[in-house]
This record gives C-alpha cells, structure tokens and sequence, in this order.
C-alpha cells in the first residue's frame, strides 16, 4: 500500500493528516495545525505532487464532528514503562478497549480512540510515567511514514483501519484527562521558581524538610530509583505498583498519579503537600499553622524600611489628578478594576477583546491604536476551544502577533488570596514584564467562603497590594449578586469592593453593551461606559458609541477651569444645577457660551478633564 493510499484511508476516517518531511518527525508546512485536512483532493495533490516521498502526520483533536486522541504508550526508558503504567491503571479501573493501534520503531505502541470531549497534549502527569497523550494541537507519525532511527511505523496484527474499528475511549480514561482543576503545587526548576522570598512559610518549609522523611513518615514506600535520579513510590496501603514519583526531570515535586492516594493526583511542592495533607488544601491554614511556630524573621535594614516613607516633596510635586490609561476608557495604569455582571452577559468577551487589542498593538474599542503592552490573563474558567472561538470572532488568526499576551488557561498556582499565590503571580509579572494582570474569574482563582470578607481582605493584602505596589494594573472580573447585579453588586462578600479603585456593572440590550460605574476612587473615571457590538466589523467587533464621551478643546478647558475655581466640584460628580451654577460662575469671573457650558459639564460628570488618548 502506498503513502497516498495510507493517508486516504485515514481521511476516510474523517482523520486530518499533514505531509511528514522525510527523515523528520515534524511537519513541514507552516501553519500545520490549520491546514491539516481529511479532503481527499488536497491530500491527491499533496502526495502526488510536492509532497510525493513524504511521511503522513496525524493530526489529533477535531476529526469530523468528534475529537480524535493518540494514548502514546513508550518504551524509551525500562524504568518507566509505558505498558507497565497502563496494566496498572487497567487493573485499577478497566482493561482498555481494542482499537487501531501502531507499533512505534523505539518498541512502543500508540493507540487511537474517538470521544466527543477536546483532549489536550499531555506528558506523563495525568496517567504517569510512560503515558503521553497527543490531543487538540498534537500530531504522530504513521504508518508508513519511516522513523529517523531508518525504522518504519507499522500497524498491530488486525488492528488496522479497516480492520478494526476506531474505538470510544472508557469513561475513565476521559476522566482522568478531563478532570479539572488538577492539583498543582509544584515548585519547579530553580530559574523557574515562583516563591524567590526566601523568608515566606512555603519556601521556608520547602527548605528545612525532604522528600523521603516526608513521605516515609506518612506511609509511602519508596520502590527504586531511575536513571534519571527519579524516585519511585507506592502510595500508603498497596502493596505492588507505582503511585508517584519525586525529582522527575529534576524538579524538586512530588508528581501523584493515582486516584486511590491519600491526596488528589497532580505535582506537589513538600509545602503543598503539607497544606494538602494536613489542612485540607488550604495554603492559609497551612502557613499559619507552620508560621505559629516558626515565624517570619524580619531581614529588612533601616534605611529599607525608610526608604518605604511618603517624600512629601515629591507628593506635592505630583500631578494626582491626571489621567493615565492603560486602556481607555476601562483600565487606569496601575489602577485595580473589578468587572461584574449576570451569567452570560459577555463580560470575558469584553475583557478579552481589550486586552488582546491592547497586547496586540490594535484598536482598542474602536479608538486609535497603541503599542503593545504585555498582558497577564489568568482564566479560570475557559478551554482552549472556548478561547479559539472568541479569538477568532474578534478577528483573530495564527498570523496575528499575540506574543505580549501572555494566557494561562485554568493555571495550576496557589491560592490568589495566600501570600504563595501573590508570590507566583509576581514571578509571572516579573517573566512576562506585565502591566496589565487580568484574572479571570475571581472567586475561582482564591480559597476560602465566597461570602466571607476575609477571603477577599486576603487577596487584597497579598497579591491585590503587591500589584499595587509594583504599579501594575490589575482588571478581574467576577459574577454579580443575587439580585442579578442591580443593587447588590458582585456576589459574595462586600469586601470585594474594598481594595479596587473601579468597579463596573455590565449591562447589555441586544448590541449595545453598558458599564455603570457604582464605585470609584478616581474622580477622572467615566460613570458609564456606552459600547456597540458589531460582529460584521472586522476592525472593531466592540467600540465605544462615538457620541459618548467626545469633547472640544475649549470644553476640556472650561470644564478644567470650574474644577479648578469652583470649590468642591470634582471630576466624576454631578454638577450643580443652572440657577446655582451661573451664580458660581459669575463669582469666580467665569464666561462662557451656553453649549459650551452644557458639554463642559457633562464632561465634568462623566470624569473627563482632557482627552485621555493625548499625552
């Protein structure tokens, strides 16, 4: 059977394939995730043409109306067996259906199964050591396509397609890649670690205790040693298998990979590990529990602790009054902005049609472009395919440069309202150099009662006041109350509203999108925010009604100038009316025509005193 006719009978399988450079193992195209097809046409014209002595790629993730995943069973390592991994987890749960499988040239095996669920790539975390998946943006290599060791890729006797059914992945197996979130606790490479305080209780935790006392003291047993220098281990109460490993790839974690541990499957600093055993998962028990006897030592010099004194000198030489955005007319620079709104009302498409337009260098709601700014996006809640189909609607495409949009889907960190997930955060800040940290949804990103203020005094004392302090701004966004959002604000505590500069209502009738402000600390901030969506508008999906806030020059001055003359009149209030107003003006010397008075105070009201995209 030829190349051509191998990739066929693969599309007939509504399997997408992609040429295979010879003596390679990766495509040759660009864009390959893109232009991976199962048209039997383009497939013709590939293998017929440019592409005539080249391998067959498979494309993994959407084949047809369903998803496509490759189990990759290796056999590199003879301390990590594949095979052995997967007859545990089969004894475990199951035994894996029949279906196509190939025989890989390095003795391992892959194994194909059809589901409905996108299944992402993954090595060796979720099923452990040996079991790779190759999912959503993955690609094997296949029959015949030749190995770079000059060997072939084959099929298993009758497991051929055709000869064997394409078989539906167990449910367990989908759950173990499925499930979300997965524990991750991992403190990982040294030039990688998140904590580099060395004085916070994690990292003074992580310091002072090791793997084996840890572990043994708790009932685990340590089974041998790799290559590699990774540990082995068997969870507490079983008595053959592996259950976790310690030290794989030289990272300093314990890595679970199996449901019937003690705690739940995923990576494990010593720390989280501590915090996960003992205090349920809770970072913040955990350190006060640790700190109670081991407190924090004060390190800092006087003259560090000076150094931390207002300069009186250099605050009233300040312009505090002046507006700075980072992205008009949403998002100060180094402010703190809290979005909420009902279920399903677009908020995380708004939120990410800003953000990307102002890490991309585009229009921003429709106003004029700016450089591009490195952003931090922490969601919580999205997929990859999720994130996809709203990147693509805003106009999106593997060509666009996103590389200042730095995203962490469903991200493995500690606790947003511990001093560890403040930690994390401010390493990311600091590899990423952003200005702009958006989390994504809130109460999914901290521990602890959403109705409890001190979850959210936590989270403003940790990662809230060292985003402050660094001056980077932060926009989160979160749901709305019981009272769907209208007098009640965001759900939960209170407290939420405590430490943002900002906080927005949105709203929304067919296409037009509304922001009420109902809290502020900066008089300069816009009470409402009007926006159409437009989804035909390839420039500008969503953009500010034009009429809403635009004003002249001389209305900018005049209304500096009733700011300025007119005690207890302040940007982002409401003036006082006609009759008092012209009394005012009359004792303070100020003239002015009529129109030009009305739209000076409408700016007034709306916080505008200059136009906020001129330097």
């Amino acid at each position: 059977m030829t190349v051509l006719e191998h990739a066929l009978r693969y599309a007939a399988n509504q399997i997408r394939i992609i040429p295979i450079r010879p003596g390679g193992k990766s495509p040759g195209i660009k864009n390959w995730t893109t232009l991976a097809t199962s048209n039997p046409d383009t497939i013709r014209n590939w293998y017929e043409g440019p592409y005539k002595d080249w391998g067959v790629g498979i494309v993994t993730g959407r084949a047809g109306d369903r998803q496509f995943f490759v189990l990759d069973v290796d056999e590199h390592d003879p301390q990590q067996s594949g095979s052995e991994t997967l007859r545990d987890l089969e004894q475990e749960y199951e035994p894996l259906p029949d279906t196509i499988t190939v025989l890989t040239p390095t003795g391992g095996k892959h194994l194909y199964f059809s589901c409905t669920t996108p299944i992402y790539n993954e090595a060796g975390k979720r099923l452990g050591p040996g079991l790779d998946i190759r999912g959503d943006g993955g690609q094997v290599l296949a029959p015949p396509t030749i190995h770079p060791n000059g060997k072939p890729y084959t099929y298993e006797h009758d497991h051929a397609p055709g000869e064997i059914k394409l078989a539906e992945a167990p449910t367990w197996l989908i759950h173990r890649l499925t499930s979300q979130p997965k524990k991750d606790a991992t403190r990982i490479q040294p030039d990688d670690v998140f904590l580099t305080d060395p004085n916070s209780p994690s990292s003074r935790y992580n310091n002072t205790t090791n793997w084996h006392d840890t572990l043994t003291t708790d009932g685990w047993t340590h089974v041998y040693n790799g290559d590699d220098g990774t540990q082995y281990w068997r969870r507490p109460g079983k008595t053959e298998g592996i259950s976790a490993s310690v030290n794989h790839n030289g990272n300093d974690a314990l890595i679970v990979f199996t449901t019937n541990a003690p705690i739940p499957e995923g990576g494990y600093s010593r720390f989280g590990y501590y915090a996960e055993k003992h205090h349920n998962g809770s970072w913040k028990q955990a350190a006060d529990t640790y700190t109670q006897t081991s407190p924090t030592p004060t390190k800092q010099t006087p003259d560090e602790l000076l150094s931390q004194l207002v300069n009186w000198t250099d605050f009233w030489n300040s312009d505090h009054k002046h507006e700075d955005w980072l992205a008009y007319p949403l998002i100060p620079r180094g402010r703190q902005v809290a979005l909420f709104a009902v279920a399903k009302m677009g908020k995380s498409f708004l939120t990410l049609a800003v953000v990307a337009a102002l890490a991309s260098g585009r229009s921003i709601l429709g106003q004029p472009a700016q450089h591009p700014t490195n952003v931090l996006y922490l969601d919580y809640e999205m997929t990859q395919a999720d994130l996809y189909e709203r990147l693509e609607s805003l106009s999106y495409t593997p060509d666009t440069d996103l590389s200042h949009l730095h995203y962490a889907l469903i991200p493995s960190l500690p606790p947003l309202n511990t001093y560890e997930g403040a930690a994390a955060v401010m390493k990311l800040v600091e590899l990423t150099a952003a200005q702009l940290v958006v989390i994504d949804t809130t109460g999914r990103a901290v521990e602890g009662e959403e109705n409890s203020a001190d979850t959210y005094r936590e989270f403003a004392r940790t990662t809230g006041l060292a985003l402050k302090a660094k001056g980077v701004a932060l926009l989160r966004t979160d749901h709305a109350g019981k009272d769907q959002g209208k007098t009640h604000g965001q759900r939960g505590s209170s407290a939420k509203n405590d430490d943002v500069d900002i906080v927005y209502r949105m709203s929304r009738e067919d296409t037009n999108i509304t922001l009420d402000r109902v809290f502020t600390r900066i008089g300069w901030a816009p009470a409402t925010i009007n926006i159409v969506e437009d989804p035909d508008d390839d420039e500008a999906v969503l953009r500010l009604k034009h009429d809403t806030l635009s004003f002249t020059d001389e209305e900018y001055a005049l209304a500096q100038l009733f700011v300025e003359r007119i005690p207890g009149l302040r940007a982002g209030t409401k003036p006082p009316g006609r009759p008092t107003l012209r009394k005012l003006m009359k004792e303070h010397g100020i003239k002015a025509r009529n129109n030009t008075v009305s739209k000076a105070l409408r700016a007034i009201e709306h916080g505008r005193l200059r136009d906020p995209m001129q330097p």
